[in-house]
């Protein structure tokens, strides 16, 4: 757990410090910035999600690729596979490009008919965000390759949100237009664009090395496979925005985004894990090590959940008082949050077994795992926002329903497969003392008698302390423990 510790330690600062300035831009600048004009906010956000779905496709699973197969290469013959899995992507990405300069617009015009003039105006951008986000799928497999996560985190986080809080800032005192932020916000992409081009320079020293032909079948094969079952869960995480907008339009995807954004601060300690176990789980797999990757699963589940519910017992404990910041548009997301919460928590759990199954000889089985997600989205979504009529909660709701089905049937095929499964006792015992804190200092705002926001830090701060110094008392966090000790002397 040394590395692991290390590259999440360092990109848990990166990411901490992108929820401040995510919570900051999403609570207080963007919906004051863009007020009358939702739709705009709207269009943002459903431009990057089907920039992340079209990227995720047109790579066509090359970045598995990459942490998959590089590993049991060395010299010339590593850069020759590299070639060979970047002709892949290459070829992936340029008729991907192709087609929607073809025949995008009347799609993306589709997602909103009411604001198909704004969409149509802004097709070209929508080209330029999937050209770019394409490339940083690459990046990013090379820099996990080379257990560089931190580094991503660093850029996807900390200069990512803070370029965007920038403009916000900047479109809320009127010294930039309505105009200029959409080109304005792609540039920032096109910035994280040189910065991660520049760190992963150095591996494509090869190219002129030509391809390995003997294992392009393999590297094609896998990447087929890859491009479903990454692409896939890419996909379903990505829908609910836009069937927001789909079905309740451009302007309600912004509301929809603040919960979701509350509700993924959850997922902070996950995703500081999440590529450098990929990374370790790769080398594992490749020296047969099971039960290194056993006892790696239980480690990474227990400290994700742990640390997942005490945030999101600290956000629940202050939560009133936190809505009381907001617009009266975006109040009201209780449900929103439970929900997109409930489905991060759930996901921290699956860390290791998610990569475990994937990178291994079975991963031809998350195939049909991820197929059936994204059905299972869309079926979930259109029931709960067209049929039902749930608006906003119906989306967050079938969120927490995908999660639970994907999650759940990774959890049996990997224990079915290798004996390894996430659970420890300690989860139970601190799903229990997370919820009895998280309602304990629940107050409603003015309870205290402080400022909104003071009463929600100090709630939130209660309910989040708590947890922790249960999960110490009970020895479920040693790594905290040795930790302390290492740092203060005296510490028992």
């Amino acid at each position: 757990m040394g590395v692991i510790a290390k590259q999440s330690g360092y990109a848990a600062i990166a990411l901490g410090a992108g929820m401040v300035v995510g919570a900051l831009n999403n609570m207080a600048v963007l919906p004051r910035a863009f007020d009358g004009n939702e739709a705009i906010w709207g269009l943002v956000r459903i431009m990057t999600s089907w920039g992340m779905i079209c990227a995720s496709i047109s790579t066509l699973g090359a970045p598995g690729a990459i942490v998959r197969f590089l590993h049991r290469y060395d010299g010339a013959e590593r850069e020759k596979s590299l070639n060979s899995i970047l002709a892949i992507a290459a070829f992936g990405v340029l008729t991907t490009l192709a087609i929607l300069w073809k025949w995008g617009e009347n799609w993306i015009v589709w997602l909103d008919p009411d604001q198909g003039e704004l969409l149509s105006q802004n097709v070209h951008w929508f080209l330029v965000i999937v050209a770019i986000m394409s490339v940083l799928h690459i990046f990013r497999a090379l820099l996990t390759w080379k257990l560089r996560t931190a580094f991503i985190a660093w850029v996807d986080e900390l200069w990512q949100k803070t370029s965007y809080f920038i403009l916000g800032a900047l479109l809320l005192f009127d010294w930039v237009s309505l105009d200029a932020f959409v080109p304005l916000y792609i540039a920032s992409y096109g910035v994280s664009f040189l910065l991660m081009g520049g760190a992963s320079i150095g591996l494509f020293s090869g190219l002129s090395k030509g391809i390995n032909r003997g294992d392009l079948p393999q590297f094609a094969e896998f990447s087929a496979f890859s491009l479903f079952a990454g692409g896939a869960v890419i996909v379903a995480t990505q829908l609910d925005y836009i069937m927001v907008g789909k079905f309740l339009g451009l302007e309600e995807v912004p509301v929809y985004t603040l919960g979701f954004f509350m509700g993924s601060v959850v997922a902070l300690p996950r995703r500081a894990t999440t590529s450098i176990v990929r990374g370790v789980v790769a080398e594992k797999i490749n020296r047969d090590d099971n039960a290194s990757i056993g006892q790696l699963s239980k480690n990474t589940a227990r400290v994700n959940f742990l640390l997942m519910g005490a945030v999101m017992a600290g956000i629940w404990a202050g939560f009133d008082p936190l809505q009381q910041l907001l617009p009266p548009k975006y109040r009201g997301l209780e449900l929103v949050f439970l929900c997109i919460a409930g489905a991060q928590l759930i996901s921290g759990l699956n860390v290791s077994n998610n990569n475990h199954l994937g990178l291994s000889k079975h991963y031809r089985l998350v195939l049909p795992i991820n197929l059936a997600l994204v059905v299972v989205t869309v079926a979930m979504n259109y029931l709960f926002l067209v049929v039902f009529e749930w608006g906003l909660a119906g989306a967050a709701l079938a969120t927490l329903g995908t999660f639970v089905w994907n999650n759940a049937w990774r959890v049996l095929i990997v224990y079915r497969k290798f004996g390894v499964h996430p659970f420890t006792w300690s989860i139970p015992v601190m799903s229990g003392i997370a919820t009895a804190a998280a309602m304990l200092f629940h107050w409603d705002a003015g309870t205290i008698g402080l400022p909104p926001l003071v009463e929600a830090v100090a709630q939130g701060a209660l309910a989040t302390g708590t947890c922790f110094a249960a999960s110490y008392a009970l020895g479920y966090f040693p790594e905290l423990r040795d930790g302390l000790k290492q740092r203060i002397s005296w510490w028992p």
